[in-house]
């Protein structure tokens, strides 16, 4: 057989393709998002409201890792999946030796950061308070340290999902989260070690997922060896993976910069109890994160469908798989904006037993939450540029949310509507972004000339699309 009739994206019917694809993949992500959830829960009820504040507080620096490994393993998953429906296994295998390597340069950059700027970063973020501060730098220092692992669990989760090793992925996925739940409760609540037991959990669990993927590679079921370097220049695979990882990457840096933002905002603008409202809004992103991963797992079934096919040159079947994603992305995102609209106040009550922090989760998730539904077709149509190898029109979607419009926002509005006008930043910014995706569209007819600002055509071939 060829490598062709052995890819499964490249046959049958897309319908059961993509829901054989998503379904792993949005089940381990929703476990994934379930830690989050459990993991606040159990510093809320065993650690305390202070715990949970200081994690919150550390927000900015845990999504800053969590842009950096997305950087390296989603640039890497776009060419892995282009280069394996094309059949050049060797050069998959060079792609993810190259990122293995970036990503462990970029950790050891990470670790010489924290012991620069740990302490006097943890003060800032914590307004002064020692404890907080703390805590906060007991947790985070934890993470960065363990975070080559973090990283290369992202690349090899990655590149098995590339490969059409999905139901492997979910496998370990789902059995790390659950590793990782049992040893934090158990270090949390059994062992009294607060915001360090969460971040040894995660660590422990992380490393348990990293030998499980090794002895399946090892075992010969999946496409890409172990050990394999395959064939590419390191530097040039370097520049690839970060052009095509950037745009993602810089989402979610802007995420975290929003978050910084958000925090001083809710210090400065005046709240019945600024701890509180850091408590609450820890608490709604942990939610929200929850509801985003399950979405972020149909964009990544999407693109790994449209990368194989648009590699093999099937062009009608890359269509088909857009429009099956943005359905059902759609869908579910409207369930979750009912959730967070009308069961605001039961939701947070699972968290604490703290009445103010329960209100202020009440009285802010909804406003955050009014556009949640204009969220996901930005978000399946900046993962399906980037399955084409497109990395202006991705970074365009991924960036201009926050970096043009989200950032300025949170930081006039409050100015213009006091402390309210830091949430009501979310919707205002998911209005105006729908005229940058029109203008986008519009472009992309003219200088690409794609029907409707996004298929090709049957002429085009991969190597043109830049």
């Amino acid at each position: 057989m060829t490598g062709r009739d052995q890819n499964p994206y490249l046959h049958g019917s897309l319908s059961r393709v993509f829901a054989r694809t998503a379904a792993p993949i949005v089940l381990f992500m929703t476990v994934n998002g379930l830690y989050a959830v459990v993991d606040a829960l159990l510093l809320g009820r065993l650690a305390g409201p202070k715990a949970l504040t200081a994690v919150t507080l550390m927000f900015p620096v845990t999504t800053l890792i969590v842009a950096l490994q997305t950087m390296v393993s989603s640039g890497m998953a776009s060419l892995v999946a282009r280069r394996i429906g094309a059949g050049d296994i060797r050069a998959a295998e060079g792609t993810v030796t190259a990122a293995n390597l970036l990503a462990l340069t970029v950790a050891g950059l990470l670790i010489a950061a924290l012991a620069v700027a740990g302490g006097p970063l943890a003060k800032a973020l914590s307004n002064g308070d020692a404890e907080l501060a703390r805590m906060g730098l007991t947790f985070v220092s934890i993470l960065v340290v363990c975070s080559p692992l973090s990283f290369l669990l992202s690349i090899q989760g990655n590149a098995l999902r590339s490969e059409g090793r999905v139901g492997a992925t979910a496998a370990i996925s789902v059995a790390m989260t659950a590793l990782n739940i049992a040893l934090s409760s158990l270090l949390i609540g059994w062992f009294g070690l607060g915001v360090a037991g969460s971040a040894i959990g995660t660590a422990l669990a992380q490393a348990a997922a990293i030998a499980a993927i090794a002895v399946f590679r090892l075992s010969g079921r999946a496409r890409l060896s172990l050990y394999a370097r395959g064939s590419g220049a390191i530097l040039a695979n370097w520049k690839n993976i970060v052009v095509l990882g950037a745009p993602a990457s810089l989402g979610l840096l802007g995420f975290s910069l929003s978050s910084a933002v958000i925090i001083a905002n809710i210090q400065v603008w005046s709240t019945v109890d600024p701890a509180a409202t850091v408590a609450a809004y820890g608490v709604i992103t942990r939610l929200m994160t929850f509801a985003f991963l399950p979405l972020l797992g149909v964009t990544m079934a999407g693109q790994s469908i449209v990368g194989n096919n648009f590699g093999a040159g099937l062009r009608q079947r890359v269509r088909t798989t857009l429009k099956i994603a943005f359905g059902a992305a759609v869908i579910y995102a409207a369930i979750f904006e009912g959730v967070f609209i009308f069961l605001a106040r039961p939701l947070g009550a699972l968290f604490v037993n703290a009445p103010l922090v329960v209100a202020e989760i009440t009285r802010v998730m909804p406003l955050i939450s009014l556009t949640y539904v204009l969220s996901a077709p930005l978000l399946i149509l900046a993962g399906y540029y980037q399955a084409l190898g497109m990395a202006g029109s991705a970074a365009i979607l991924n960036l201009a949310r926050t970096y043009l419009i989200g950032l300025p926002l949170l930081a006039l509005l409050p100015m213009a509507a006091g402390e309210i006008g830091i949430w009501i930043a979310y919707p205002i910014g998911d209005v105006v972004m729908l005229a940058v995706v029109a203008g986008l569209l519009a472009w992309n007819v003219r200088r690409h000339h794609l029907a409707w600002g996004i298929f090709h055509g049957q002429a085009d071939r991969p190597e043109q699309i830049r």
